[in-house]
């Protein structure tokens, strides 16, 4: 995952003085540049520090990964693959056992500590189809490699909070796509009802077993939004369900996308859109849709008369 540099004064923070008279729906902090900056980076850290517990909290999630292998297929038959964000290598382990080549990059340590003990425990005909990197999404270099496939699953642009941040990650990718390649990424669509929501109240309260504890805990969520800067700041709650011990907070920061702005930005970056869905099964983006599948790939350069 990437950290956020230079981020305009986002409106989302734990414990940040709100604005004074009626609170509108969306509730709007006041937050000054070093709180704003801490926050952030911290949101785009803290819940990849448990791979053990992220591994578990999406082991059902299967309908992206299904869609990157089919994609693969169409595209490449097999093929090398650049993968960013792979974290644990939920959505690189099936590539390789497809029969691609991937390269996986991450920023978060810990998810690329679990990524490789996955691989080391892979049998000896996939295994050396992965490489790991530890890289930030923003300024990457694989060197001397291009690919005729990227990929970029569940939401990890959405790591990248302003407009250069964007811009510099797609012109990496752009710089790694052998010629007719193509960049493939998913971000969720912006919904005002969720994203509006009272910061004060905590939703989807769910009972589990940590698997790094082997203790019974309740996970519960709340956020604040910007919507001028269009971050969300996400609070993960997890307390212990016999009541001893402190709750523990995790930081989820995301920046949103709308679909005629993301467009706007893939194109500003030198990309077209040759596929665009609202599922994982190839169907069309619509009001409905809760993701924003995106196929792209880089502009012929204008030939000069």
């Amino acid at each position: 995952m990437v950290r956020a540099s230079g981020v305009a004064a986002a409106a989302v923070a734990v414990g940040a003085k709100r604005t004074s008279g009626p609170r509108p729906r969306a509730a709007v902090v006041e937050i000054d540049d070093s709180l704003e900056g801490e926050l952030v980076d911290a949101g785009s850290r803290e819940h990849y520090s448990n791979a053990e517990l992220y591994d578990f909290e999406y082991r059902r999630r299967r309908a992206d990964v299904t869609f990157y292998r089919e994609l693969a297929k169409r595209r490449l038959g097999t093929g090398r693959i650049l993968e960013l964000g792979a974290g644990s290598g939920r959505v690189t382990i099936p590539l390789a056992r497809d029969g691609h080549t991937v390269v996986a990059l991450d920023r978060s340590e810990p998810m690329l500590k679990k990524l490789r003990s996955r691989v080391a425990a892979l049998p000896a005909a996939v295994a050396p189809r992965i490489t790991t990197a530890r890289a930030d999404l923003r300024g990457f270099r694989v060197a001397g490699q291009k690919f005729p496939l990227a990929i970029a699953a569940f939401n990890v642009l959405e790591h990248l909070y302003t407009r250069g941040e964007l811009d510099a990650c797609l012109r990496a990718v752009a710089a790694h796509l052998a010629p007719g390649g193509a960049f493939a990424f998913d971000v969720q669509m912006p919904d005002l009802a969720w994203l509006t929501r009272d910061p004060d109240k905590r939703w989807a309260r769910t009972k589990f077993t940590d698997p790094s504890t082997k203790k019974q805990v309740f996970y519960s969520t709340n956020h604040d939004y910007d919507p001028v800067n269009q971050i969300a700041l996400i609070r993960l709650f997890y307390e212990p369900a016999d009541g001893r011990g402190p709750t523990r907070v995790v930081k989820l920061t995301q920046r949103k996308y709308f679909p005629a702005e993301l467009e706007a930005l893939v194109a500003h970056a030198g990309f077209r859109v040759v596929g665009r869905y609202g599922d994982f099964s190839f169907g069309p983006l619509d009001g409905a849709a809760e993701s924003q599948v995106l196929v792209c790939e880089p502009r012929s350069p204008t030939r000069k008369s």
